[in-house]
């Protein structure tokens, strides 16, 4: 363009217009140095004297304090052109404005909007703190970065407050449609301004316009003096709590408004409002498809849930472990541990599930009880039939050997060895 080709600022390549209002212009441009992309404004009004430009530059160094917070356009360079006209280098916000936004979709959600007044009143918040008014909050100064991040800009030309009490107050530096009502009558700045200025933007992110505006859109003051001393109406769709938040910020008293912006935030903060527009009490659990989820407490007779995936529970403990802690670690139902079997080599009962002195070791099962006495008859039936043939040979030897039948009587009597595969408990 041959308007941007005009403009030389050294260490900058300008490459376009981005945008202009009624006090400049702003250029899209290139950071030479670090080759970044930046926007580039630049002021109508010439500073006329050095007084002029000290006052510039303190302005311009409270608005770079402020360009760390996450929703302040960052501030990375100023200075003033060779005809005196001051300019300012900013992040460069290709997602355009809110107003940009609004033209283009019409009105926004209430959850969104809420969420926009919670992010800027931060923001001003910190600027406030420092001892910096923006005096200017409107649709068209909330810009969204490359990021997505909502951030308040224009500070530091001629919408904020010079230090040692130089303050400009003229009707001709305000944005009639979101100015405080105060204004209009030339009072002194004070931040309860901004608190009515954030109010109104964020109505008209709302309703689609201002709320103390003619409908006509032609700017005219009497008339707008007239519609602040009328009560700010509800919007359609709107919940009424949120509209409740910004009327009481925008009372025409500025003794009766929201006192700060930090009290606007939290007002806003406090109505948790949900994507679809409605309060809710407090934060929700919600599922996997976004919905809210109620929070149920299983009770003594809520069965427990089971996902149909998951294989059946293993059968209970059995009766001799029941009550006992499980040496394996905490039992989880639905989910049986893993126990080494009673026979494998160094598997160890508990000493709390064995059986107490006197008591009867417990088998296996019926069928192995029913084997173990069948095993122990068959035994001691062949005993017998041992002990009867050694006793009818031993006679049958007596009258050639005179051998003492004694050598072959038994002895006391020796307890059967245990059979191979029997339990390996004891009986004390």
């Amino acid at each position: 363009m041959a308007e941007a080709g005009a403009l030389a600022v050294p260490g900058y390549e300008v490459s376009g217009v981005l945008g202009q209002g009624g006090f400049g212009i702003v250029y899209r441009a290139r950071q030479l140095a670090v080759d970044r992309e930046v926007a580039l404004k630049v002021d109508n009004r010439v500073l006329v004297s050095e007084r002029d430009r000290r006052r510039f530059m303190r302005e311009v160094t409270s608005a770079g304090a402020l360009s760390g917070h996450p929703h302040v356009a960052h501030v990375y360079d100023a200075g003033v052109l060779g005809d005196g006209r001051p300019y300012m280098v900013l992040e460069l916000c290709p997602g355009g404005s809110l107003l940009d936004r609004m033209r283009a979709e019409g009105r926004l959600p209430p959850a969104e909007v809420a969420g926009i007044g919670i992010r800027i009143a931060d923001a001003l918040s910190a600027a406030h703190a420092a001892g910096v008014l923006h005096r200017d909050i409107k649709p068209a100064n909330i810009l969204i970065n490359r990021y997505g991040n909502v951030v308040l800009s224009d500070f530091g030309l001629a919408t904020m407050p010079s230090a040692g009490g130089e303050v400009s107050v003229t009707r001709e530096s305000l944005t009639p449609a979101y100015a405080p009502p105060e204004a209009f009558d030339l009072a002194e700045p004070s931040a309860a301004g901004d608190v009515y200025s954030l109010a109104a933007t964020l109505y008209a992110l709302l309703s689609g316009r201002p709320p103390r505006f003619p409908e006509s859109g032609v700017v005219n003051v009497a008339v707008i003096m007239a519609l602040h001393r009328l009560p700010v109406p509800e919007i359609p769709g709107v919940p009424p709590e949120l509209t409740a938040v910004l009327r009481q910020a925008m009372a025409a008293d500025p003794a009766q408004r929201t006192p700060s912006v930090a009290a606007l935030r939290d007002a806003l903060t406090g109505l948790h409002l949900s994507r679809a527009g409605t309060p809710r009490p407090g934060p929700a659990r919600t599922g996997p498809t976004g919905l809210a989820a109620p929070a149920v407490s299983p009770g003594p007779d809520t069965p427990a849930l089971t996902s149909p995936t998951f294989p059946p529970a293993s059968p209970p403990h059995p009766p001799s472990l029941a009550g006992t802690p499980s040496p394996y670690g905490p039992h989880t139902p639905g989910r049986e541990p893993v126990r080494a079997h009673p026979t494998s080599p160094g598997a160890r009962k508990p000493a709390s599930a064995r059986p107490p002195a006197g008591a009867a070791p417990a088998l296996a099962g019926t069928s192995n009880t029913r084997v173990f006495v069948a095993v122990a008859v068959a035994f001691a039936i062949l005993l017998l039939a041992g002990v009867g043939l050694m006793l009818m040979e031993s006679r049958a030897e007596e009258p050639s050997t005179g051998r003492a039948g004694a050598a072959v009587s038994p002895g006391p009597a020796s307890p059967a060895p245990r059979e191979a595969g029997a339990p390996p408990y004891t009986v004390s």
